[in-house]
């Protein structure tokens, strides 16, 4: 005892060692026993989302939607039962009323298109129809547009091959009122034969009278004239925009 007065622990309050590494033992099974004996669990990054699918290229001449308007079979019908008869229409000053409207038919029209030759400007009577030869290349993406001026009430617009009495109609705008189209909004008229098509694309006042304004359209990205031709389509040299005769005009 008076060994221990002269010689007292500098740690008195240290736990056993024995108690203190069976702590420890404790502690490191309680740690490893929810692991079931496995190894670390290792975090791995999740896949990066699919990429949406590219949507499918627009088609450059689509079908008519399935609501589209059909022709009016009385046009078609007054048009043949007249085809041949018809004297030549004259031409006129292109009014700038009317001009102004056939730019802004075209804007919905023939968006992205640039014009095929010049405006043709006929004064038709009420029932009178106008031939304009109009051309499309092969492959050609084409819209044409008939734009009736003051008193005109119904015009219709035709694209025809050969001549009467065999006239055939190729195509038919099916609007109503004083704009006929063919071809517009996307749904273009387009040769898919290996030759130029020569057609005629008559103007038509149903009913009423007055100026009516024709031009055609075309997509550049769908012909490339070779170098030093005329684009398909362009008006002969020497042709003028207003008052441009209509047997004088192509399109």
């Amino acid at each position: 005892m008076w060994r221990d007065l002269a010689h007292p622990d500098p740690h008195p309050f240290r736990p056993p060692r024995r108690l203190l590494a069976a702590v420890i033992a404790l502690a490191a099974s309680g740690c490893g026993g929810g692991a079931s004996g496995r190894g670390p669990e290792v975090l791995r990054p999740a896949p990066p989302p699919a990429l949406p699918p590219e949507p499918a290229p627009e088609p450059r001449n689509p079908p008519p939607p399935s609501d589209a308007p059909a022709p009016d079979p009385e046009a078609a019908r007054l048009f043949l039962s007249r085809a041949g008869q018809q004297p030549p229409a004259a031409s006129a000053p292109v009014p700038r009323v009317t001009a102004l409207a056939l730019a802004n038919t075209a804007r919905g029209e023939a968006r992205g298109m640039e014009p095929r030759g010049e405006v043709a400007s006929i004064a038709l009577a009420e029932g009178q129809s106008s031939a304009i030869p109009a051309r499309v290349a092969p492959g050609e993406c084409a819209v044409f547009i008939a734009q009736g001026g003051l008193g005109v009430i119904e015009v219709d617009l035709f694209l025809t091959k050969g001549a009467p009495p065999a006239l055939e109609i190729v195509a038919q705008d099916a609007d109503s009122g004083p704009i006929a189209v063919i071809g517009g909004r996307g749904a273009c008229f387009s040769n898919p034969g290996a030759a130029p098509l020569v057609l005629g694309l008559h103007a038509q006042a149903r009913r009423g009278a007055g100026v009516v304004l024709v031009q055609g359209f075309r997509d550049p990205r769908t012909v490339a004239p070779p170098p030093g031709a005329s684009p398909p389509g362009a008006s002969p040299p020497g042709s003028s925009a207003a008052g441009a005769s209509p047997s004088g005009s192509s399109l």
